[in-house]
């Protein structure tokens, strides 16, 4: 499958990760996929502020695959016993993978769940194999979130810090959004590859990809 956009350290594919599986060959998982929070018949507290357009029925807020962790469960079946880290919702069941620490991240402002408390912090699951990149690295991680592109996406700099204690090889992000991943891995001079569902977000991730090329080429 050719590539919806790709350079020299990244290339993203548009499509399903269970059916686009060109993510396969990279070596270590940093990825954000649908928690399953939306809110459903079997899940109605959930949501998180996601919603289908009311005047259309298009996805609007809604994440692909976010009524239930299938989706999620399935790409890490796919992936097997290899170093991952993946984001999840601490009110969710944790995802299939032999995790060996759970990290917080702190997004410094109140959520839009449901229930008596609202949460202001998601878990990130992390297996074996990563590294500790020096004693400023805690387990609670505090960054505000940058919707500026993405409902849900993850702020840059701590896309970095996880990215900077990655083991060697290739990252892949199978649920790549607006390509946060995969600019935090260009930035630290890694090789990535992405998948998206959504269209439009490989069209924003393929953007700032490449102007990240424009501004490493001006510096230089």
């Amino acid at each position: 499958m050719n590539p919806y956009y790709s350079d020299d350290a990244v290339a993203i594919y548009h499509g399903d990760c269970r059916e686009v599986l060109e993510w396969l060959r990279a070596d270590v998982l940093v990825t954000d996929p649908p928690y399953g929070t939306e809110a459903s018949a079997a899940n109605p507290g959930g949501g998180y502020g996601r919603r289908q357009n009311a005047n259309n029925g298009t996805m609007g807020f809604a994440i692909a695959g976010d009524t239930d962790t299938a989706c999620r469960d399935a790409a890490l079946a796919l992936w097997g016993e290899r170093a991952a880290c993946v984001f999840g919702s601490p009110r969710m069941p944790d995802p299939p993978m032999a995790v060996a620490d759970r990290l917080v991240w702190d997004k410094k402002r109140p959520g839009m769940n449901g229930g008596p408390w609202r949460y202001r912090h998601e878990t990130i699951f992390v297996t074996a194999g990563f590294v500790r990149v020096n004693d400023a690295a805690v387990s609670i991680i505090e960054a505000w979130p940058d919707q500026s592109d993405h409902i849900h996406a993850k702020p840059h700099t701590l896309m970095l810090r996880l990215v900077g204690a990655a083991p060697p090889g290739v990252i892949a992000d199978p649920f790549m959004g607006s390509g946060s991943t995969l600019v935090a891995a260009k930035e630290m001079g890694r090789k990535a590859i992405g998948i998206e569902i959504d269209e439009r977000y490989c069209e924003i991730a393929a953007k700032r990809l490449g102007q990240e090329v424009l501004d490493f080429g001006g510096a230089a």
